[in-house]
């Protein structure tokens, strides 16, 4: 037996998969020589509930104790003091077991062979509410940021390929050693992956925007870019028969099953690989009856009027 099997078998796989989460985000060890560990987490004030909710879930299966709420004297900030929220546990075999498996070295380290079995989408959204930040400009959403600094850049580039394997999303590495997710697809995919485990006090991580709505208005005058190997003769005519398509994309998006399914078929993958070809550029004027459609799985999906286009052909020619 291995450290991470003899953990998987004295606790349940979805509280594993909550402390994976924990783990990559706020979660350490407070180790001291000759004691055993004990399990670490805090958050302030303002994320108070979001440290009960985390402690909740836990506490049937680790000896925690209550947050217990802290205040730190810190002339670094305008007020003069921080306010936090801690939880911290009692000593237990579970613990002795995942300071072995994330510190082998007395330093946190990424455990992958765990990763594997337990990084599921529950994971990803404790993660991302520890540690993650979605910036938006006004109804526009930019960017996912996961804030992965502390580990090696090493670490983070093996995180990115799982983070592939797993949820099939392409992360990227900025300047400072961060995760940074910027396709607006796959941000509207990765929102849709951990929207069911956002806990209402990191309202603020999700979407502001209804997704049955696109924030920006769709005129009937428009340009079209399709990949060059599309044959178009009769720009308006064609693209606008493709469009007859749309309520088959749209029974896809009914629910979060179907959504899941179409988000990870081969017709929205090879969509998303179509923005690399070559295109050109077509000025149509789109039917009435389809503006509402395409307005919604715009909204709903995050890509382009053309990328819709692309997806309608893709189905023509299924």
């Amino acid at each position: 037996m291995t450290p991470i099997n003899d953990l998987l078998a004295i606790i349940p796989n979805d509280i594993a998969s909550l402390l994976t989460g924990k783990l990559l985000g706020d979660a350490n060890f407070n180790l001291q020589k000759g004691k055993r560990p004990r399990l670490y987490f805090s958050h302030t004030i303002n994320d108070k509930q979001w440290a009960f909710c985390c402690y909740d879930r836990l506490k049937t299966f680790l000896p925690l104790t209550p947050p217990k709420y802290s205040k730190i004297i810190d002339n670094r900030v305008e007020q003069g003091f921080t306010e936090k929220y801690y939880v911290q546990s009692k000593t237990c075999p579970a613990n002795d077991l995942l300071r072995e498996i994330w510190y082998p070295n007395n330093k946190k380290t990424i455990p992958f062979p765990l990763l594997e079995k337990t990084l599921n989408s529950e994971a990803l959204a404790w993660w991302y509410q520890d540690d993650g930040h979605l910036k938006k400009k006004q109804h526009t959403l930019q960017k996912i940021i996961l804030s992965t600094d502390s580990f090696s850049k090493e670490e983070n580039l093996k995180l990115i390929q799982l983070l592939s394997k797993k949820f099939q999303l392409q992360f990227s590495l900025d300047g400072q050693n961060r995760l940074v997710l910027y396709n607006k697809p796959q941000i509207h995919y990765f929102l849709f992956l951990v929207e069911p485990y956002i806990h209402q006090s990191m309202s603020r991580k999700t979407s502001a925007i209804p997704h049955s709505v696109s924030p920006h208005p769709l005129h009937q005058r428009t340009t079209i870019y399709l990949p060059t190997s599309i044959e178009i003769k009769h720009p308006t005519k064609h693209i606008n028969s493709l469009l007859d398509y749309l309520p088959d994309i749209q029974k896809e998006l009914t629910s979060r099953d179907t959504l899941d399914k179409f988000y990870k078929s081969v017709y929205f993958q090879r969509v998303l690989t179509m923005k690399k070809m070559n295109t050109k550029g077509y000025q149509i004027r789109i039917n009435q009856k389809s503006i509402k459609k395409m307005q919604l799985i715009r909204g709903l999906l995050g890509i382009t009027n053309s990328q819709i286009v692309s997806l309608c052909y893709l189905y023509q020619t299924n």
